[in-house]
């Protein structure tokens, strides 16, 4: 898979498509069965008081993920129609 920007790269309030997971296969399923798939639509909401975890909404569900986590979640932009 081609590397692209890291999720955790997004700004606040920006709308963009998952292109990818990597990491380990134990890291990987975790993060496919919290529902950040391929072509799911992911928004960063709020960064913790010292920055990391970040909220993000995917899903309809708001989730929480740690730096490290985001680093392996790959996006790119979302198109507007």
């Amino acid at each position: 898979m081609a590397k692209g920007l890291p999720l955790s790269c997004v700004p606040i309030g920006a709308r963009v498509i998952i292109s990818g997971v990597s990491g380990g296969l134990k890291n990987k399923e975790r993060l496919t069965e919290l529902g950040f798939t391929k072509d799911a639509e992911v928004v960063p909401l709020h960064k913790s008081p010292a920055g990391d975890p970040v909220a993000y909404y995917i899903k309809g569900v708001v989730m929480a993920l740690r730096r490290e986590d985001a680093d392996n979640i790959y996006i790119r932009l979302r198109e507007e129609y």
